[in-house]
């Protein structure tokens, strides 16, 4: 019987310089039958114990069942109304090889589990960059409940996730970036800090009049002697630390910064679903700010560093 759905975070990994050479990510032919290898050096009791202590993390009583099996990689699974975690044992162990730490494992688990248990395989839509980031958060919050660190909650995805989003994942810095969302909100609960925090932080003063109309100059200045078409900007970019540097934002969501009338990429801007700061600015060394409603552009611990203005 067809499978009613089937979600793959990644593809086969070969020893570690085909890793890095040939994996990729998305939508691949669905798995209609499997078996359980006989001999697996990671042991199918070993998986089923991973996968407990994640649901033991989160409360919740397993709705799936976890088998070793000769699939690529890992899949959650949906197959005659029964739902699946499957794994290759040969290519879990290869990952923990790659990456130096069992955490890169359990968070392929994770990221699988997190498919069933957000309600990912009760549709038909196959993989899409919005649940393959709910799955990447899970993940990480899941793994700092059990103690990982934020390095080895990301290790897996550091070594395997493309720079490139597609069609049906998102690329490497957005996983990385909703891994870290997760890992920050268990790790509030772990040291009791009030996860609410960041709908607390004080609003900047709104600017002087006179100010305002210096902004706008500013800004009305930047639009006129700017080397990138004003149809391909969606927003006005200005950071404390370097006021007199014109910065925006692109119909592609990159950070760009005019240097000697020339264009430098610096970064790129994320949506988040989160309703006090919708997105997250980053660049390639993984420095984050946090954009508000209001276009301020803050630190994860609140300090204002910028600000951002949509045309």
């Amino acid at each position: 019987m067809k499978n009613k759905h089937l979600l793959f975070f990644l593809l086969f990994f070969l020893p570690v310089v085909a890793m890095a050479q040939n994996s990729r990510l998305g939508q691949h032919d669905a798995v209609r039958t499997w078996t359980v290898p006989v001999n697996s050096f990671a042991s199918l009791a070993e998986g089923k114990d991973i996968a407990q202590q994640i649901i033991d993390v989160v409360g919740l009583k397993p709705n799936f069942e976890v088998q070793a099996a000769n699939v690529p990689n890992a899949a959650a699974v949906v197959s005659r109304g029964k739902r699946y975690v499957l794994y290759n044992p040969n290519f879990i162990n290869q990952l923990t090889r790659t990456t130096g730490t069992r955490w890169a494992a359990i968070s392929v688990l994770a990221h699988e589990i997190g498919h069933h248990l957000n309600g990912h395989t009760v549709t038909s839509s196959g993989s899409q960059p919005a649940i393959e980031l709910e799955a990447d958060e899970f993940s990480g919050f899941v793994l700092r409940k059990m103690g990982a660190s934020l390095a080895e909650a990301q290790a897996a995805m550091k070594a395997i996730a493309g720079q490139q989003a597609t069609k049906t994942h998102p690329g490497r810095y957005d996983r990385l970036a909703s891994i870290q969302k997760g890992w920050e909100h268990a790790d509030d609960q772990v040291n009791g800090r009030n996860t609410a925090k960041v709908s607390t932080q004080p609003q900047p003063s709104q600017p002087a009049p006179r100010q305002q109309q210096q902004t706008a100059s500013r800004q009305a200045t930047r639009r006129t002697t700017s080397p990138i078409d004003d149809r391909y900007i969606v927003a006005d970019v200005s950071f404390n630390s370097d006021p007199n540097s014109r910065y925006y934002i692109t119909s592609r969501y990159n950070v760009v910064k005019v240097a000697n009338n020339n264009l430098l990429v610096v970064g790129k801007l994320a949506s988040m679903k989160n309703t006090q700061y919708p997105y997250l600015m980053y660049d390639e060394q993984n420095t984050q700010y946090l954009v508000d409603r209001r276009g301020n552009i803050v630190t994860r611990r609140g300090q204002r560093v910028g600000q951002l203005s949509a045309r």
